[in-house]
Parts: structure tokens; sequence; C-alpha cells
């Protein structure tokens, strides 16, 4: 079995409303918005949001569907994991949310897990780099859209409490 693996943790406080910040990313638009590499998230039947992501690698373009159900029956929580039936292209995030003084503590965790019977079918490059180099790559890619995207979510939520403290 030929598997890619990454993960990505983080904390950071967001100067804004406890329920604004949860109410931006429940929106899954916001991710397509901001989020470099998620090309769409689709909602379909059964609870499932398939997120169709695409990525450059050393070995050229690839694009992956990612189906998830929420599974947080928590109001501070959100969380996506793995479809049920699926076995191939595992994503399972979770956004914690914490009010402190106005502020909102923001906690992410994010893992993605790749899984082919050879490499050639995730990719007919991958042979060539092996486990363990795609998944370092795989690493930093995820890390920088991550990171860029939280910087983005964290200033446009700050912007508008701010413009909103202004105008009141």
């Amino acid at each position: 079995m030929f598997r890619v693996k990454s993960s990505f943790k983080t904390q950071f406080e967001i100067q804004a409303p406890v329920n604004k910040v949860r109410d931006f990313f429940r929106n899954l638009s916001n991710f397509t918005d901001l989020l470099g590499g998620v090309d769409s998230i689709r909602r379909e039947s059964g609870g499932i949001a398939r997120w169709t992501i695409a990525t450059d690698t050393p070995v050229g373009r690839v694009r992956l569907s990612l189906p998830v159900r929420e599974t947080s029956p928590h109001a501070d929580v959100i969380e996506w994991s793995p479809a049920l039936n699926e076995n191939q292209n595992l994503l399972r995030y979770s956004i914690k949310f914490e009010e402190q003084k106005g502020a909102t503590l923001v906690r992410v965790s994010q893992q993605v897990e790749l899984r082919r019977n050879r490499a050639w079918d995730l990719h007919p490059g991958v042979g060539l780099m092996g486990e363990a180099r795609l998944s370092a790559a795989l690493q930093r890619r995820i890390n920088e859209a991550i990171e860029g995207f939280l910087a983005r979510v964290k200033e446009k939520l700050e912007r508008v409490n701010a413009d909103t403290e202004i105008s009141s």
C-alpha cells in the first residue's frame, strides 16, 4: 500500500466575537474563496461535502476529490471526517473556538492521508519520488496554503470587527 500523509496544527487569536468567527468557518464558500488549492466544495446527499483540491507537486499537477462528513455535535467545534465509505482520499480537520474577553481563540487541526495500491495509481510520476519525499512536499504545500488562509481570515474578521466597532 502506497501512502502519503500530512498534518497541520496551530492556534491563534482573532479580535472578533466567537459567534462571528464560528459562522465564518461554517460557511464553506469562505474556504473556496480564501484557501489556495481548493477548487470547490460541493454538498451532496447524506450530509457529505466533497472537497475538490488541485495542487502542483514535484511530479506534476494532482487533482483530488475528498468526501467528508461533519462529525462534531458540539457548538464550539467544527469537525469534518472522511465519509464512511471513503478509503483513498482521507481528510480530517477540526476547528475549536474559545471565547476570550472579546476575542476568539481558534485551534486548527488537519490531517490528510492519500492511499493507493501503487504509487502509479496516484500519479504516473509519483513512483519516482517515493512516499517520504512526496509526503514532505505535500506537507510544505499544505502548511503554506493553510498559514496563508488563516492570515487572510484573521485580517478579514478583525477588519470587519473594527469597522463594526467604529460605526457603533
